[in-house]
């Protein structure tokens, strides 16, 4: 993943703002388990646990919608980006990789910070 696909604190809060980064859409995806998700997320994240990650990735677009309801940017859309965060960076970089080799690139994102960072009220 290229350095400048890790965003920090401050844009993913632009991003809650406006749903938006480089003007493309943005998907924000948890993919830590759904007991932790019961715990707190990021406004408007959706999950998907990253062990069912490079399963689910196989699925016709309308299955993993009704799975998990919503539809997955495609890897190479030119008006929305995936944006991944985890609890603490290291899920982050499974899925990063596990996206990564299904072509996603210039439209994935990471956040490292993860949940630790984002939900941490000395960070707010």
């Amino acid at each position: 993943m290229l350095a400048e696909n890790s965003l920090s604190l401050d844009q993913i809060r632009e991003i809650e703002k406006t749903g938006t980064f480089n003007k493309l859409k943005v998907t924000l995806l948890d993919v830590r388990t759904s007991e932790e998700v019961k715990g707190g997320r990021i406004e408007k994240a959706v999950n998907v646990p990253v062990g069912e990650l490079e399963q689910d990735l196989a699925l016709a677009p309308d299955l993993f919608k009704k799975k998990y309801g919503f539809n997955l940017p495609t890897h190479d859309s030119k008006t929305e980006a995936l944006l991944v965060y985890c609890k603490s960076g290291m899920r982050t970089r499974r899925a990063i990789d596990i996206l990564s080799k299904r072509e996603y690139k210039n439209n994935l994102y990471a956040y490292f910070g993860g949940w630790d960072e984002y939900s941490n009220p000395n960070t707010n």
